[in-house]
């Protein structure tokens, strides 16, 4: 019997690479495939799902979808394999985020991106989550790449747990703390909204830290801008996060590098307002459902007032939303998944 086995180069239980091949396992299952995920690091909270990379033993008529997210030395030795290879490309971070926040992680990546070429050689099928990585592959030299988007579960979105604590409007940010993510914009952002709109207004981020110490960093920054009412959540569990979508009156991303975004897509469910700078596939994704901003904190400002207190660009935006979600509907990506499984085992 065949087999479809995914690998990464780290697992944790909320990051989207993770939360992808989750999503394509439960698909694979129904679609008949065998296989099991295994990843090179594995977080404690994903021991249920990933195992180690080296207890990878796939047969020879077995199909191997690498993720390729970051480097790692077990990633580079699939390519030694002779089992056909299905490449999924969800981008890395340009390193020079990195080399003074984290200068391993940096040298991971750069190393990936340097091999980004070597997986798109091996692999019997490339595919990529958004154009915007599909134009990096091809770039890479990667020939016939196919975009199929992330596989958007909208049913993982529908438990509510505790919303956050408060009157005043919220404004959601989700995603990593990490440098490209321009948190440091948000605060300044968020510290004019406040000074000039919304003196009660609340900020939530959510996301993992890149490492205590920028944790710490972000912590003062924050301080520093002025701004009060600011919550760094961390991770959170999926219900809580649906709760903050729920109670949340406009979505805020910042970023200067996004492979995907998928963010975007919760906040168009819930009908929550997006800003956004049109960085990476973040326009590719959203389309023309979100307010998009140069970065100025005044802008900024004034667009995430807009967002709240406008009722009609509300409902405008959500009905937007609606139809952007349409795009990236589960049955349709799900049939592309399939259709590129296939055609890497033909």
């Amino acid at each position: 019997m065949t087999a479809v086995h995914q690998a990464v180069a780290g697992a944790g239980p909320y990051d989207a690479v993770s939360q992808q091949a989750r999503a394509w396992r439960r698909l694979l299952t129904e679609s008949g495939y065998a296989g099991a995920d295994h990843a090179g690091q594995v977080d404690p909270g994903a021991r249920d799902g990933f195992r180690p990379l080296e207890q990878l033993e796939p047969q020879a008529q077995d199909l191997i979808v690498i993720r390729y997210s970051a480097w790692s030395p077990g990633l580079g030795r699939l390519l030694e394999r002779p089992q056909r290879k299905l490449l999924v490309y969800h981008n890395i971070t340009p390193p020079g985020y990195l080399w003074n926040h984290s200068p391993g992680l940096a040298v991971q990546c750069a190393v990936g991106r340097m091999q980004l070429p070597a997986f798109a050689r091996a692999a019997r099928v490339t595919t990529a989550d958004s154009e915007f990585n599909a134009g990096e592959l091809r770039h890479a030299g990667a020939d016939g790449v196919r975009v199929v988007p992330v596989l958007f579960d909208r049913d993982r979105l529908g438990p509510r747990g505790r919303g956050p604590v408060g009157d005043g409007p919220l404004v959601l940010v989700v995603g990593r703390l990490v440098p490209n993510k321009r948190h440091d914009r948000v605060f300044r952002a968020f510290a004019a909204y406040q000074r000039e709109c919304a003196p009660d207004a609340r900020l939530l981020c959510v996301g993992t830290a890149l490492n205590p110490r920028y944790a710490a960093l972000m912590q003062q920054l924050a301080d520093a801008s002025g701004a009060h009412h600011v919550q760094l959540a961390g991770g959170m569990a999926q219900d809580e996060l649906n709760a903050a979508y729920d109670d949340a009156d406009v979505l805020l991303t910042l970023s200067e590098h996004e492979g995907f975004c998928v963010p975007l897509l919760e906040a168009f469910h819930f009908g929550v307002p997006v800003v956004a700078a049109p960085a990476g596939a973040v326009p590719g994704v959203a389309g023309h459902a979100a307010l998009y901003t140069d970065g100025d904190p005044a802008v900024t400002a004034e667009l995430i007032d807009m967002a709240v207190r406008d009722s009609e660009l509300r409902e405008e935006l959500a009905r937007r939303g609606r139809e952007r979600l349409g795009q990236f509907a589960y049955e349709r990506t799900a049939d592309s998944v399939r259709e590129v499984v296939q055609e890497a085992l033909a």
